[in-house]
């Protein structure tokens, strides 16, 4: 089969060219035209399937709470953004709730269902802050992690625990988890915390490599305490996610965030939750806690802090690129290759040859109009 458009997403430009896709992989691009075309998009952005690597669930379920019919739900929707792969993200919860759901995602994941790929587990809590920092998350629920911990979740999930965030503070300068977690090739972020730089440092030090939804939960700038979002700009080699709505993130901060980060460690994430999906109003979690779907895309706690997104990822590229100004190459790399390349996945996030078939073709707003997952349209 072969796919074209006077504008596909290849080697940082957009470009007519035409993709031709045998089986689930990409095995040539050429010159637009070049050969009969099965399908051409004409003006339409032709880009590597989006991987939102911070996506907690939709229609008023989550990773937390994971089922077989609910991840075949979620998975069989996010297509309708463009998102071809992400990961199940787990947050703060009782332990014995959390290794349920996680046991069923590793199952999911084992048994290669259709639909967008679960790459892995996201344990963005219960490793959190127990200040201000942890959000929404409670921190009756909080763990220190260890070894032993680490091994307890991932064999929950049949090895597929990928991405894990800690509050490095609670470990109290002994980095030995983060160290452990990078020797497991697991990456690890830094997250809900109340560090300051220098154990920031430290922790990058000992194999930390990213930071969860920057600006958000945690230590703010301040031109005599850099905190954890200063070393979210000032380590080069380190990624960092962005919640690049208007709301949880100003467009000029996301702006200067991805000016620092620049084209290659710059992540847009959605940091969707179970209320993405229901309608404007209050709505109620499985433990009867009112939360409130607002106008502005947001989720709110009763006392109005934010309590997560209900975006969609197509629509958080559409706003950095449109309203928060980021340049374009940086904003496509962080809905593709920069998360791939994050998580050690090299055979996703690109349109070049031997790459997994993964396109989402969209409009000039990022309207999605078509989505292949492994070579096949996803309909």
């Amino acid at each position: 089969m072969i796919i074209q458009s006077r504008n596909v997403y290849f080697e940082e430009k957009l470009e007519p060219k035409q993709i031709r896709i045998e089986g689930d992989t990409i095995t040539g691009v050429f010159p637009y035209n070049l050969f009969k075309a099965d399908e051409d998009y004409g003006d339409l952005i032709v880009m590597p399937g989006l991987c939102d690597v911070h996506n907690h669930g939709y229609n008023d379920m989550d990773s937390n709470h994971a089922t077989e019919d609910w991840l075949k739900e979620w998975t069989t929707y996010l297509p309708s953004e463009g998102v071809t792969s992400t990961l199940a993200s787990i947050s703060s919860n009782p332990k014995d709730t959390l290794l349920v759901a996680l046991k069923n995602i590793g199952e999911w994941i084992d048994n290669k269902h259709e639909g967008t790929h679960i790459l892995g587990v996201y344990e963005e809590g219960p490793f959190i802050s127990s200040g201000k920092e942890r959000g929404a998350q409670k921190v009756e629920y909080q763990i220190i992690p260890t070894r032993e911990v680490i091994d307890e979740f991932n064999d929950a999930a049949n090895g597929h625990l990928l991405y894990v965030m800690i509050a490095p503070e609670m470990l109290e300068g002994n980095y030995d988890v983060i160290e452990y977690c990078a020797s497991k090739g697991m990456k690890v972020a830094l997250g809900h915390t109340a560090a300051t730089f220098d154990i920031c440092k430290e922790a990058i030090e000992h194999g930390a490599i990213s930071f969860t939804h920057t600006y958000n939960g945690m230590k703010g700038l301040h031109h005599r305490d850099p905190g954890t979002v200063g070393a979210a700009m000032y380590f080069d080699e380190c990624y960092a996610e962005c919640i690049c709505d208007g709301v949880h993130v100003h467009a000029v901060a996301a702006n200067a965030l991805a000016k620092c980060k620049g084209k290659d460690k710059f992540i847009l994430i959605t940091d969707s939750v179970s209320l993405k999906g229901l309608s404007v109003g209050i709505h109620y979690t499985k433990d009867g806690q009112p939360r409130y779907v607002c106008e502005d895309g947001v989720g709110r706690l009763e006392s109005g802090s934010i309590a997560g997104s209900c975006h969609r990822l197509n629509e958080v590229l559409d706003y950095a690129v449109h309203t928060a100004n980021i340049d374009l190459v940086t904003c496509l790399n962080a809905v593709t290759i920069n998360p791939m390349r994050m998580l050690g996945v090299n055979d996703r996030g690109l349109i070049k040859e031997n790459y997994k078939a993964d396109i989402a073709v969209f409009d000039e707003n990022f309207n999605n109009k078509a989505t292949y997952i492994d070579g096949v349209l996803f309909k």
